[in-house]
């Protein structure tokens, strides 16, 4: 079925203004003895072009007055998945931490409400390296938070964010976003271990190539019998 450009601006604009919405604290899945939570960490405050700038902005603009949705300013929630099975407590991403922006940062407090400490995580797997999703590796001293946990991310991705010709070739936007990876996966060198894309990285848990956002970006498919 042809789908028109209308249509196809029409769909991303409302799958972001979606995303826009405030969003539940906390939702749950189970999978079998497989415990999902996807807990808040905040939200952030980011520039419309961001995502609207490569857009055609006649018709563009309709849609998002349509929903609402202002065209300069971005407020997205930032949600981390947990995931519990046997004696594993895995968390995918770690949120933003204290430096990237002050309407995130809550992952802490959100884990604290299912009594779930940093201390009791046993794996730390990325998505990707993008601030909201790595820069809360660090606590409010500059050390690593998880101190008990192991460190998965694609091969991929970490290449793109280790290289040092990346803060230059990023753009000045988002040059601070190369640093700030850069150190933090530095510093968790020793204890990470590199997957791609079809590897099953966990019991249940398989690595899916999802690139595009950035060039590494990997998605998990969660499977306990025949549900996924």
């Amino acid at each position: 079925m042809a789908v028109s450009r209308r249509k196809f601006l029409a769909g991303i604009a409302a799958s972001q203004g979606l995303m826009m919405l405030p969003g539940l604290a906390h939702a749950q899945i189970a999978l079998g003895d497989i415990q999902l939570d996807v807990v808040s960490d905040g939200s952030l405050n980011l520039p419309g072009g961001f995502i609207f700038d490569p857009m055609p902005q006649t018709e563009l603009l309709p849609i998002l007055k349509d929903l609402g949705q202002s065209a300069d300013v971005l407020t997205p929630p930032c949600n981390v998945t947990l995931m519990r099975h046997g004696d594993r407590v895995v968390l995918f991403d770690v949120g933003s931490g204290p430096d990237f922006t002050p309407t995130a940062g809550d992952l802490l407090a959100s884990l604290e409400a299912l009594t779930v400490t940093p201390d009791d995580v046993t794996d730390v797997v990325f998505t990707h390296a993008h601030p909201d999703h790595l820069w809360g590796l660090l606590d409010d001293f500059g050390d690593p938070l998880f101190t008990r946990a192991s460190y998965m991310i694609g091969q991929a991705e970490w290449d793109y964010w280790i290289n040092p010709n990346t803060v230059d070739e990023i753009g000045e936007a988002r040059a601070s976003f190369a640093v700030g990876a850069k150190r933090r996966l530095e510093m968790i060198e020793d204890g990470t271990t590199f997957f791609n894309d079809g590897d099953e990285i966990l019991p249940g848990v398989a690595a899916r190539a999802s690139f595009g956002h950035t060039p590494g970006h990997m998605a998990f498919e969660v499977r306990r019998g025949a549900r996924r």
